[in-house]
């Protein structure tokens, strides 16, 4: 997985943020749908899979390259987006 500055929860917070069109201080607690520290360690250490749970109303998913994917029902084709 490519590093960044920013831990996979912190980019997942700020992906809802930024799809939803809210601040991230308007989100729900991350903690409260995924721990964000088994998050980041399991996507960082994982070469192959991806890990998914329920946040903010969306389906996230995120790969072993860091790659997060937001699908909500309301729209057709899922948000995609670079690690």
């Amino acid at each position: 997985m490519p590093r960044t500055n920013r831990s996979v929860s912190e980019r997942v917070i700020r992906r809802v943020a930024e799809t939803t069109d809210r601040d991230v201080l308007d989100l729900p607690v991350l903690y409260d749908a995924v721990d964000p520290d088994a998050l980041n360690a399991v996507v960082e250490s994982m070469s192959d899979g991806e890990v998914a749970f329920q946040y903010a109303g969306h389906e996230v998913t995120v790969d072993g390259d860091g790659r997060i994917e937001l699908e909500d029902g309301s729209i057709e084709n899922p948000v995609v987006g670079p690690p």
